[in-house]
């Protein structure tokens, strides 16, 4: 019996595309977004990093990590990546709620202080989730800037759902096209009549992208003589505890300076 391999090669092979439309296409964009975060680092603000859902992972693929710097300030809500168990408390029913709440995003935000000199990176493939459009739209108002990273061949066909009647693309300032395919998923099988449509592809293309920036950040925060204080990888940095705690510290300065105090 031969070994099934067709769907899989076929998926790769998109997903060579994504990678080859991104390096072809994005990179002034994703150079003009490294500038921004690159400018708030070194300022000594903070580049916030928002997505829900599967849109979290390039948040966390960000910082904090192994080969990660400082500067960074993930929002990642429990509630808006916490629906694996599907059913149940935390399952899917509450997380569509939320993530399709403009409110939810708004009370999020009342947590940071947000200065004009810090920026934000929402990740969404579709561009029109109202939480994501929120989020980009409160830093908007702050004064800072906003990098979207989004697919605009689904965003660009599919209806705004924020009630502003804006999506992603229409908020940030500078705009970074995975070019995944509306809807995600790239293959298409027909059986028994029916149309199957699998092998999503968003998630690739936000982590090569967040990648991407992230290395573009740090290299021009080298070039420019920043501190540069990488995360350590234990069992390999023998001065990894000790980088550790002051990259605890340094981060927790960095956290305090933008926690909303009430006033």
């Amino acid at each position: 019996m031969s070994v099934p391999n067709e769907y899989w090669r076929s998926w790769i092979s998109n997903v060579k595309g994504i990678i080859d439309h991104i390096t072809s296409t994005q990179l002034q964009n994703i150079n003009k977004a490294s500038n921004i975060i690159t400018s708030a680092i070194e300022s000594g603000h903070a580049c916030f990093l928002f997505g829900s859902g599967h849109a979290a992972i390039p948040v966390m693929e960000m910082f904090p990590r192994y080969g990660s710097t400082l500067g960074f300030i993930p929002i990642v809500d429990l509630p808006l990546v916490s629906f694996l168990r599907m059913v149940g408390d935390l399952g899917y029913p509450q997380f569509d709620f939320i993530e399709n709440s403009p409110e939810y995003g708004r009370r999020i935000m009342e947590n940071y202080s947000v200065h004009k000199e810090d920026c934000v990176i929402v990740f969404s493939h579709s561009g029109t989730t109202p939480i994501s459009v929120e989020i980009a739209i409160q830093f908007k108002n702050r004064g800072a800037p906003v990098v979207g990273v989004t697919s605009l061949t689904h965003a660009e066909s599919a209806k705004p759902r924020h009630p502003s009647n804006l999506r992603l693309h229409e908020v940030a300032d500078v705009i970074i096209d995975t070019g995944v395919p509306a809807g995600d998923v790239s293959l298409t099988i027909d059986l028994e009549g029916k149309r199957l449509r699998v092998g999503p592809l968003s998630t690739v293309a936000f982590t090569i992208v967040a990648n991407m920036l992230l290395l573009n950040t740090i290299e021009k925060l080298i070039n420019s003589g920043h501190e540069i204080p990488i995360f350590p990888v234990r069992g390999f940095d023998a001065d990894a505890d000790a980088r550790m705690s002051l990259i605890l510290s340094k981060h927790r300065e960095l956290y305090i300076k933008h926690i909303a105090t009430g006033d």
